[in-house]
């Protein structure tokens, strides 16, 4: 199922994050009427002027309390994506990787899923990136 929002439920709050992503088995249980999706196991925030707050501490506390274990932090101002890990068996996320333009960010939830980090930036390298994704 593809959908361009969702909310997702946790305990303290509901979100509507920038980019969800479940694994198979999970995704598979979903159905076309569902409007409140459980935790995700991959998430992004780009942050915009009144979202840092709440993307830094309250969303980034919720997250990994509902084990969501990948969290990226994008900075489109500063062109930096930070790329959050939880330990298994852990309720705090871990930097793992502070990303710039000139680097590649590759997931660890989603196997195979890397791309150039000015891809997120740069229309021109988007392009090029979603057409390497897609061969």
């Amino acid at each position: 199922m593809k959908t361009e929002k969702a909310m997702i439920s946790l305990t303290r709050n509901d979100y509507e994050p920038d980019i969800a992503f479940w694994r198979k088995e999970i995704a598979d249980t979903f159905v076309p009427t569902q409007t409140h999706f459980p935790a995700p196991d991959f998430v992004v925030e780009v942050l915009s002027k009144g979202s840092s707050r709440r993307d830094r501490v309250v969303k980034f506390k919720d997250y990994a309390q509902h084990g969501i274990t990948e969290y990226w932090i994008i900075d489109p101002k500063k062109q930096i994506i930070e790329q959050y890990i939880l330990p298994r068996g852990k309720n705090e996320y871990l930097l793992w990787r502070k990303l710039t333009a000139d680097e590649e960010i590759e997931s660890q939830v989603i196997t195979g899923f890397k791309i150039p980090v000015l891809a997120v930036f740069d229309a021109t390298a988007n392009v090029a990136a979603l057409k390497m994704l897609l061969s």
